[in-house]
């Protein structure tokens, strides 16, 4: 048995609910799965019911050949004799749909977050040798015991963090939830941080404008050399209801021209997403927090992983699936209408990278974390590092033509498995044959490391995107 490292908080599949409600829980625990899968297995990969989903919530392998399949319920609280049904029915889905699209089921993984009672233990053990004989499928269970083991094994860490941490029920079963208003959270053992010359560390408490927030890694706490700012990120939770949000702050500590210039342009950034906030992929702002000396913007952050975590490649020029191409062009076309939108508002992004996407659990979209630099002062060595466009690097005007390098550089580490060279990069067609010619042509324009050669219309992009994505979702190619 896999054990916790000494001091891992424990996990608590409730936190699903805490997080999405009655209704986003299930959603939630199946997006986990197909990430705990990549994690440890593979590279699985989530299958959206459209309309119907063939029996499958994660998958490994490809639907015309041999694969194994997991099937997520989130059956919380146990597993009893009123869920048979709606385990058999799963599995009948599984197979017939197998049958009828010509692929082969090695193995059926049923997941549920909770523990079997005795009369389902019975009823499992000789359903399962009924049906294993009458099918030749091997069929596992993973339940909350199964569960916890791989999700403390190192492969998944970040899949523990992401979705477990700072959760803590101290509810021992069903009726305990059910009567209780909201779980137990994880409180630091250190007092509630108000210091603003203290950095900025996850697992951290702080309070804002009168309300706590729980900070997660990994944060940016950057101090401007003379000490008179800081300029402050970090993903938390707001205590008072659970929220998931994306903090920014400037902090001035001694009123320079820089503190302040900076200072401005994030009160700026409010404004931009009063505005636009909200739409398409973009952020939407819950408040301005003005405090002594600083200024804090407090956004939603969608439930769900980031594009690196649900896209990144598994490996340099591996071929990615046709199921995961369908979602990171469909994924591209959101973040390129969230681009199009700051841009009509006069504003560039210049900070796209594969941890400022989060591919939201519900709805299914992708959503902007923050509208990046939008309304800040370029300034030479600008943006993620790993993900400049190549003005970023010396002085010079950046603006839109840097998203649009961005967003294709994204993509072609999401399709070929690594980044391009700023020297000239093979076509993403020598690793993706059935990518459309013209959507390759129009990313390749986008790579030029001359900006001025670089598209100028972010809707053409779209819609060679969603051609490519039409593509891959329809198994067709050209």
């Amino acid at each position: 048995m896999t054990q916790a490292a000494s001091g891992e908080p424990p996990i608590h599949f409730y936190a699903h609910q805490a997080r999405g409600g009655e209704t986003g829980a299930r959603e939630d625990f199946e997006q986990m799965i197909s990430l705990l899968v990549t994690a440890v297995r593979g590279d699985a990969r989530l299958v959206y019911a459209n309309p119907g989903d063939w029996g499958i919530d994660a998958l490994v392998g490809e639907l015309h050949g041999q694969v194994t399949i997991w099937q997520a319920k989130y059956f919380i609280g146990g597993v009893r004799g009123r869920h048979w049904e709606q385990i058999k029915k799963s599995f009948g889905s599984a197979t017939r749909n197998a049958d009828e699209k010509g692929y082969e089921i090695e193995e059926w993984v049923l997941c549920v977050p909770s523990s079997l009672d005795p009369a389902t233990t019975q009823w499992w053990d000789v359903w399962r040798g009924e049906q294993e004989r009458a099918t030749g499928i091997r069929l596992t269970l993973w339940d909350e015991t199964a569960l916890r083991n791989q999700l403390y094994k190192p492969a998944a860490a970040h899949i523990r963090r992401a979705y477990y941490h700072p959760y803590r029920e101290a509810l021992t079963d069903e009726s305990d939830w059910l009567s209780a208003a909201q779980p137990e959270l994880v409180v630091p053992e250190s007092p509630v941080r108000t210091d603003v010359r203290t950095p900025w560390r996850g697992g951290d408490q702080r309070r804002l404008g009168g309300v706590d927030y729980l900070l997660h890694e990994p944060t940016v706490d950057q101090i401007a050399l003379d000490q008179s700012w800081a300029w402050r990120e970090a993903t938390a939770d707001r205590l008072t209801d659970l929220h998931r949000v994306r903090l920014r702050q400037v902090q001035v500590f001694r009123k320079t021209a820089a503190g302040e210039q900076l200072h401005d342009e994030l009160r700026g950034q409010g404004r931009l997403l009063q505005r636009i906030g909200g739409r398409a992929g973009l952020p939407r702002l819950l408040g301005t927090i003005d405090e002594t000396g600083g200024t804090t913007l407090v956004s939603v952050l969608p439930a769900g992983p980031t594009w690196r975590q649900r896209l990144g490649p598994a490996a340099a020029g591996a071929p990615i699936g046709r199921f995961n191409a369908a979602v990171a062009l469909g994924a591209a076309v959101e973040v390129a209408t969230a681009l199009a939108t700051l841009h009509d508002a006069g504003q560039s992004h210049r900070a796209l990278s594969p941890d400022g996407v989060v591919l939201a659990n519900t709805p299914r979209r992708a959503v902007l974390v923050d509208v990046g630099l939008a309304g800040l002062t370029a300034r030479p060595g600008e943006g993620p590092p790993g993900h400049q466009a190549p003005e970023q690097h010396r002085p010079a005007t950046v603006g839109r033509p840097a998203d649009f390098y961005q967003l294709a550089a994204l993509l072609y580490w999401t399709l070929t498995g690594h980044p391009p060279s700023t020297y000239g990069s093979p076509p993403i067609r020598l690793t993706l044959p059935e990518l459309p010619e013209e959507l390759d042509d129009l990313l390749a324009g986008c790579l030029d490391p001359d900006p001025d050669n670089r598209p100028s219309d972010l809707r053409a992009l779209v819609t060679a995107l969603r051609a490519g994505q039409r593509q891959f979702s329809s198994g067709g190619a050209r």
